[in-house]
């Protein structure tokens, strides 16, 4: 570059950067024709942390084209009228590992979908009263379109069925047209069915269906083949799945999305439920599908697999047992209980949301304080412990102010964040402050893939985001001392720390909600 294209360079990054987050205080060359960009960290401090403190982005909505990866159009230019289906047919009693995952899953990713401009409406089959312990124990509250005690209407999509193009030609019976004896009976599901009386075996061709339509084929199994609806004279899985789901879109006021949570083992099953859909509702809504892995026992004393229950009494014991360690024989009545419970469940989410859905969950069941060693079964309390720590130093600070050790803390027009100069301050704010909203917009950019049925929810940011915000947060704290002597120099360098805290604490608060956990307040 020649002197005046620099000088030109110069002032146009200058001018067009005043608007920006990050914007530029400085521009240099060297003999090699690099340029040097320096940031003004000051007005960046100021900028993002205001915004997020007085929560002028409160979570940044996904736009419609970065959510509409595909040729399915989203009805309304509303972020917020869109409503997406949250399907969960195998959460059962949840009394297996796995479907504690499936429960905990759905519960982080309503969530997120809430946090970027999402609503949701949700269809959880067969949830007993052990479902229902399991939910309120993990703070899993959200809006049913249809409760269990609801019936659906199975003869609607047999009578579809009947007349479908794609039905397979079969033996015809004079029991054919006959209806529904409509009395309770209990299927291996546990959900409300009816009682078939001589059903003629009632089969549609999936493969004709995909063959005749522009749908890819490509994106569903190859062996998927036939649906069948009734099987030994009596009504299937997938037809009782099927109604439900159909009930469920007739009731809500709006669905565009439906979203399949189900294990891996059971996707080939729930692409025939989509398919039947697709086949036998008109303008039924986009279906995606999120598969999720199995859990296994990466260590365990026990010999035999443990089930949910037995898990939470594990990590119980192991947190009352750590805590009793670290403060002694108070660790007793119904608050430690409650604060050892919290834990627990913290940790126990932290441990089936690392992992990316489909990968397999390896849990270290050893027994004693220490978890076995294991990294992963820490991080939840790990997390919760520095939540606690900021909570508590704030604390500290507001009763020092109450005392008239300090003043009130200024406003944020008075703080002077040039005097945050260690590079610590500036890796904790560059790295998790500043990218936090983009981070939670990243979890459901891709709901809607641009190829293919399966979803890419990123379920496992949240947790590893927070653990190494956690990890950063102690190795900071553990060198720097945020409260100091009320002395006129020191004062404005510990008001402009007690600001980036306040983000950060803002930061871990907002991320343990998405996981549905509460956030400690006290050590």
């Amino acid at each position: 570059l020649t002197e005046r294209e620099f000088l030109h360079l110069k002032e146009k990054l200058m001018e067009e950067s005043k608007p920006w987050t990050c914007p530029v205080k400085k521009v240099t060359s060297d003999p090699y024709n690099s340029l040097l960009i320096s940031l003004d960290r000051s007005l960046t401090y100021k900028s993002v942390i205001s915004s997020l403190l007085k929560s002028e982005v409160p979570c940044a909505k996904v736009s419609k084209n970065e959510i509409e990866n595909d040729t399915q159009k989203w009805n309304d230019s509303k972020p917020l009228e869109r409503t997406v289906l949250v399907h969960v047919p195998d959460c059962g009693d949840c009394k297996t590992l796995e479907q504690l995952r499936g429960l905990v899953l759905t519960q982080h990713v309503i969530n997120l979908l809430h946090a970027n401009g999402l609503k949701t409406k949700l269809s959880l089959l067969n949830s007993d009263a052990d479902t229902q312990k399991w939910q309120e124990l993990l703070n899993f509250n959200f809006d049913y379109v249809l409760r269990r005690e609801e019936k659906c209407d199975f003869e609607n999509i047999l009578d579809r069925a009947r007349h479908s193009e794609y039905r397979l030609s079969h033996k015809k019976s004079n029991e054919e047209d006959h209806s529904l004896l409509h009395t309770e009976t209990t299927s291996e599901s546990d959900h409300n069915t009816a009682d078939v009386k001589k059903l003629d075996k009632l089969v549609l061709d999936a493969e004709k269906y995909l063959a005749s339509t522009s749908t890819d084929s490509g994106v569903y199994d190859k062996n998927l083949g036939k649906v069948h609806f009734t099987e030994k004279g009596g009504i299937t899985d997938t037809l009782i799945q099927m109604s439900h789901l159909q009930t469920c879109i007739e009731q809500m006021d709006k669905c565009d999305c439906v979203l399949h949570i189900v294990p891996d083992k059971k996707g080939f099953q729930q692409q025939k439920i989509d398919l039947g859909l697709q086949m036998l509702v008109e303008g039924m809504p986009k279906q995606v599908h999120m598969l999720y892995g199995s859990v296994t026992e990466r260590k365990s004393a026990a010999t035999q697999k443990l089930n949910t229950e037995e898990f939470y009494s594990l990590r119980f014991g192991q947190m009352k047992e750590a805590s009793v360690m670290k403060y002694g024989e108070c660790v007793k009545g119904p608050g430690w209980n409650k604060t050892i419970e919290n834990l627990t469940v913290a940790s126990m989410k932290f441990e089936l949301l690392l992992n990316v859905p489909r990968n397999i969950v390896k849990l270290d069941l050893s027994e004693g304080n220490d978890f076995g060693g294991g990294v992963d079964n820490r991080a939840g309390a790990f997390v919760m412990y520095n939540c606690a720590r900021l909570a508590t130093l704030f604390k500290h600070f507001n009763k020092a102010v109450d005392d008239g050790t300090y003043p009130p803390l200024p406003s944020m027009d008075c703080i002077d964040f040039s005097l945050l100069r260690e590079e610590d301050e500036w890796s904790l704010f560059f790295h998790y402050i500043l990218p936090f909203h983009d981070v939670v917009r990243s979890t459901v950019t891709e709901l809607l893939p641009s190829k293919g049925i399966y979803t890419k929810l990123g379920t496992h940011k949240i947790c590893n985001y927070l653990i190494g915000l956690s990890r950063s947060l102690s190795s900071y704290y553990s060198h720097t001392h945020v409260l100091v002597e009320n002395r006129p120099n020191l004062l404005p360098t510990m008001y402009a720390r007690l600001y980036l805290l306040k983000a950060l604490h803002f930061v871990m608060t907002e991320g343990l909600h998405l996981l549905g956990v509460t956030p400690a307040t006290q050590l």
